[in-house]
């Protein structure tokens, strides 16, 4: 059974930019019976693009979009994304995997614009990526599907921004989930989780995952999340049923502890790129039926709600969304009369307007929101900074200069 308690702030960033913003109003309500209107700044309107980047897949290929000069460069022609990418912890290279003539796989320099090949296979592969904590180096896998839904042929590979690339060794392995901070590569193959050696793909580790789904390692590495899926027996139906129960233990599996079980169906797990925090939605346990997020600290073993059931809010809480740092985590409010997005802000709800999809971060202050016809960047008090009428996926937005 968890224990819930108030959740009310992330880390200690976010501590700060709450007394702040408490100061800041006690002295604009000062010596006036009316509040002050808050001037805007220039980043906060839509008269001038602000310093971001957008890697866009439209109907033309993989572009480049500059906000500020409303420049549009195409970078792959033809190309469509194929659903891997991953910035380097540095925040100055993004891999990503797309399909042109080949199924492919190539870094770009998130500041120069430039673009370097990694891999290439004549047939579809599915990839995987995780970049090394402290280096430049990206690990990643490959493999073709089978027919039969298993793992086809593949490998696991070291890359760089400068182009060297290299077979890592593993005969069985063709999925890398994460690079761990001794050293070690977690990767795995239909049945089986390794930690190996990154220099030879030496087995350090062995876990069987045949019951395990959605590995999930934080981004420290001390943790690994999944959720196992059973069937258990229930004497009172006199049959076996199936159960889906999150579970999280120590990096090699071991030391496992149950979380929710399956009344609970816990979705759409995403680990907070700077600490041991792991957001997800689950239904609670009374007899509503509108989902909820839930922040587990694995550090404290303490589980928050992000939302107090008391703020009353009735709609389905689904995909959270971490800000770069880990401070804020953005939602999507689900109602029947369509999907909006939000942000959590010193302990309130902040609206962000009409959704079709999960919200992405382009800074730790400015949140792409997905609509059918554009692209929109707010604040975190909701206001749009740019607007990008285009239809297409973003694969990745970024800052050029801090805001």
């Amino acid at each position: 059974m968890q224990v819930f308690r108030p959740l009310t702030h992330f880390r200690s960033s976010v501590l700060a930019a709450t007394l702040a913003l408490v100061l800041g109003l006690a002295l604009m309500r000062c010596g006036t019976a009316r509040e002050t209107p808050v001037a805007a700044s220039a980043e906060d309107t839509t008269s001038a693009g602000p310093a971001l980047s957008f890697l866009l897949d439209r109907e033309q290929g993989i572009l480049l979009h500059e906000a500020r000069s409303e420049a549009a460069t195409p970078l792959v022609p033809g190309a469509a994304y194929t659903g891997a990418a991953r910035v380097s912890p540095d925040g100055r290279h993004l891999a990503f995997s797309y399909e042109a003539d080949s199924a492919r796989l190539a870094i770009l320099d998130l500041e120069t614009g430039a673009l370097q090949p990694v891999h290439a296979e004549t047939t579809d592969v599915v990839y995987s990526l995780a970049w090394h904590a402290t280096a430049d180096t990206l690990a990643f896998g490959y493999y073709a599907p089978a027919s039969d839904g298993t793992r086809g042929a593949g490998g696991i590979r070291l890359a760089t921004p400068e182009g060297p690339v290299r077979s890592v060794g593993c005969r069985a392995a063709r999925e890398v989930l994460h690079w761990l901070p001794n050293g070690s590569l977690a990767v795995r193959d239909d049945d089986n989780l390794y930690l190996v050696a990154p220099s030879d793909c030496t087995t350090r580790a062995r876990l069987d995952i045949r019951q395990k789904h959605r590995l999930a390692y934080s981004a420290d590495g001390r943790f690994l999340t999944y959720v196992l899926q059973d069937l258990r027996y229930v004497r009172d139906r006199g049959e076996y049923v199936p159960d889906s129960t999150l579970f999280i233990s120590d990096p090699r599996g071991q030391d496992a502890r149950k979380l929710f079980g399956d009344a609970r169906t816990v979705r759409h797990l995403q680990w907070s790129p700077a600490g041991p925090e792991l957001a997800f939605d689950l239904l609670p346990e009374d007899d509503s039926t509108h989902r909820q997020i839930v922040v587990y600290n694995a550090a404290e073993e303490q589980t928050s709600y992000l939302v107090p059931p008391e703020d009353g809010d009735r709609a389905d809480q689904i995909h959270p969304r971490w800000s770069p740092s880990g401070a804020y985590l953005a939602f999507v409010q689900r109602r029947s009369s369509g999907q909006t997005a939000a942000v959590r802000v010193a302990g309130r709800t902040q609206q962000l307007g009409a959704t079709t999809g999960p919200v992405q971060w382009a800074t730790d202050r400015r949140i792409v929101v997905p609509g059918p016809d554009s692209l929109r960047v707010q604040t975190l008090r909701g206001g749009n900074v740019y607007v990008l009428p285009a239809k297409g996926t973003l694969i990745h937005a970024w800052g050029r200069a801090p805001l």
